[in-house]
């Protein structure tokens, strides 16, 4: 993991400390105004000019600043501090066939928390959700659900999310090294314990689950078939025990 915490938070981050997402981290004592999201999260935090804060860059970045003044409509922050960046030592990549809306969200926000580095929107042959005209506004709610995730669990990664392509797109994008795997029902392999590389790409299908024409492709691609336990899961239930594994299984690597 990214550091001494299960979920990737910064070494040293005293406990409970506000947090806020910026584009880009300042240097020791320059002021930066903040986005106005970030304003209105600043006032349900109850800041107050003055109040220390940590700010992140969602890229493994951080700083800690004060609040110089503070407004209804804005917030700035001078950096009391230079700023500090820890590097990610493993990375897990989500492919995700779209799921219906609603469920999208709550994988982002879930699979964030965890840690995950990347979510690929797959376009597989049972999905039921399709992208649509509005797809510029869907990514740009999904990024912010992903930042205020991230702030929220002390994750100091904002994962990249990469709009719906097809499945066998996706697959051929997977670099040589990583090690790859799909969750289908009713496999009998489980994720090995002991993975020997730096990333892992995981399948997770649809509703409607992967056709026989999908797991061709996987297993073409050099994807292992893996089992999350004896139930039949949910696809946005399988998002979140998949990311969880393979981060964990990550960690074991020797």
């Amino acid at each position: 993991m990214d550091s001494a915490r299960p979920g990737g938070s910064l070494k040293g981050d005293a406990a409970g400390v506000r947090r806020l997402h910026v584009r880009e981290l300042p240097e020791l004592a320059v002021e930066l105004e903040l986005a106005a999201e970030e304003a209105q999260h600043a006032r349900v935090l109850r800041l107050a000019t003055g109040d220390e804060l940590q700010l992140f860059d969602g890229r493994g970045g951080s700083v800690m600043a004060r609040v110089s003044s503070l407004t209804r409509s804005s917030l700035r922050c001078v950096a009391v501090a230079p700023p500090t960046r820890v590097e990610r030592a493993q990375r897990v990549v989500l492919v995700q066939c779209l799921p219906k809306a609603g469920k999208l969200d709550d994988i982002v926000r879930m699979t964030t928390e965890l840690g995950v580095t990347r979510i690929e929107l797959a376009i597989s042959e049972y999905c039921v959700a399709k992208p649509t005209q509005r797809e510029e506004q869907r990514s740009e709610r999904l990024e912010r659900i992903a930042r205020e995730a991230a702030r929220q669990s002390e994750q100091p990664f904002v994962p990249e999310l990469v709009a719906p392509r097809p499945l066998a797109e996706v697959v051929a994008g997977v670099p040589e090294a990583a090690f790859r795997a799909a969750c289908l029902e009713r496999s009998a392999e489980p994720l090995p314990w002991s993975i020997d590389a730096n990333e892992l790409w995981l399948v997770v299908g649809p509703e409607g689950g992967l056709s026989t024409g999908d797991r061709t492709l996987l297993e073409r691609g050099q994807f292992s078939s893996i089992a999350l336990g004896r139930s039949i899961l949910r696809t946005e239930t399988a998002a979140v025990v998949g990311v969880a594994l393979a981060l964990e299984r990550l960690g074991h690597r020797r």
